[in-house]
């Protein structure tokens, strides 16, 4: 089915709002250019979409955002738009926000993306709060590497292949074999080998405060390595005093760390309120807290209102710093709340995750009334005398 070009432009009135004619002629006109390189693509089910959509709010305000400054785009071709279920593609506030999430603040050219094992992460247009809460209302990512000169998307369903590329005018086009999945809610991440950690957290009040959290960082053990930690444990395990700790000291509350900003001796503050360093070397990524290092074996694999790290060990520290976890939190949310402007090429430095770079400090713990994780001090701290006993055991796992 070809659209034809005069029914998006007798669709688009609110190209026009708070423009002058001139611009929103030239707006019109780039939309009509944009539709004909759709169409030269063969990406005729995107064109009607972008037609549909052009008569919504959100709709219009991205077609009159698109001739703005370098944008990328990644456009499923007509086999992966015909796969959408047609409750989904009839839908105009839901294809609005899918499609919303296929398109990225940048130019980004087939060369541009990091060579596995590395990443690029990139920032979309995706920021309705129903389906992303991440710190300071940003809007959602998209992750991406170079396999053998192949680009893929990641944290999809299944792989997302980068088919052919072109440009219109500021706009580059890469054509892909599969509609984009929206990051879930980090309790719906059935395919992340995490089961055992939300187990934990569920069990130890935890669970609550990180679904409500806007932004965070988790290091998360699999589940193998968790079960055999707290099998050595043994009746230490019931502590649940001692497990929040140890829990909080994998996560970061307040920001969102992707693999490019894990730098080499980068350091941290945990929500436990524990000092973190990530340590990248020619064999991987590792993240250490006190005496306790784990390997990063998947990165970057997105939740709605944060990122999940897989390691392949526990960090057994016990310990916590209440206030020292008040003060970061503080210190990330209102670093936060002062980056208004959206990222208009990669985020993080591309592929960095395993170079050296100097130490960088200051992110987030929980925190009370000002945090929105909604977690009080006594929440993470651990009853020192409580936990003393049992350190000397956690620190032989």
């Amino acid at each position: 089915m070809r659209c034809p070009r005069l029914t998006l432009l007798a669709l688009l009135p609110a190209l026009a709002l708070g423009q002058n004619a001139t611009n929103s002629s030239s707006g019109a006109a780039y939309v009509a250019g944009l539709l004909g390189a759709l169409q030269s693509l063969n990406l005729t089910m995107l064109e009607a979409a972008a037609v549909s959509l052009s008569n919504t709010t959100a709709g219009a305000s991205l077609l009159a955002a698109l001739p703005v400054g370098n944008k990328t785009v990644f456009a499923p071709n007509d086999a992966a738009f015909s796969a959408v279920p047609s409750n989904v593609s009839s839908n105009l506030a839901e294809l609005g926000d899918i499609l919303m999430y296929h398109f990225v603040s940048g130019a980004f050219n087939a060369s541009s993306f990091a060579t596995s094992p590395n990443h690029t992460i990139m920032r979309t247009f995706l920021n309705d709060t129903a389906l992303v809460q991440l710190e300071a209302n940003k809007s959602q990512v998209l992750v991406a590497e170079s396999v053998n000169g192949t680009v893929m998307l990641l944290n999809q369903p299944q792989n997302v292949t980068v088919l052919q590329s072109a440009t219109y005018e500021n706009l580059v086009i890469h054509v892909i074999d599969s509609v984009l999945s929206i990051p879930p809610a980090i309790t719906d991440l059935t395919s992340a080998n995490i089961s055992e950690l939300l187990s934990a957290a569920e069990s130890t009040n935890l669970a609550d405060p990180v679904i409500a959290s806007h932004g965070l960082t988790i290091f998360a053990p699999t589940d193998m390595a968790l079960e055999g930690a707290l099998s050595a444990l043994g009746a230490a395990a019931t502590n649940l005093t001692l497990i929040q700790a140890v829990l909080g000291n994998h996560i970061i509350n307040g920001t969102t760390l992707y693999s490019t900003s894990l730098l080499s001796g980068a350091n941290f503050t945990s929500a436990s309120g524990e000092p973190l360093m990530t340590i990248a070397n020619a064999s991987g990524l590792y993240v250490m807290s006190a005496n306790s290092t784990a390997m990063v074996v998947q990165s970057d694999i997105l939740i709605e209102n944060g990122v999940v790290h897989l390691i392949d060990g526990v960090l057994l520290n016990p310990m916590s710093n209440p206030s020292a976890a008040e003060s970061a939190y503080s210190m990330a949310t209102g670093a936060a709340a002062t980056q208004t402007a959206m990222e208009t090429g990669a985020v993080g430095a591309t592929g960095a995750a395993a170079g050296a770079s100097p130490s960088t400090s200051g992110s987030s713990g929980g925190s009370g009334s000002s945090g929105a994780m909604g977690l009080t001090a006594g929440v993470w701290s651990v009853a020192v005398a409580a936990a003393g006993a049992l350190l000397g055991a956690m620190l032989l796992l």
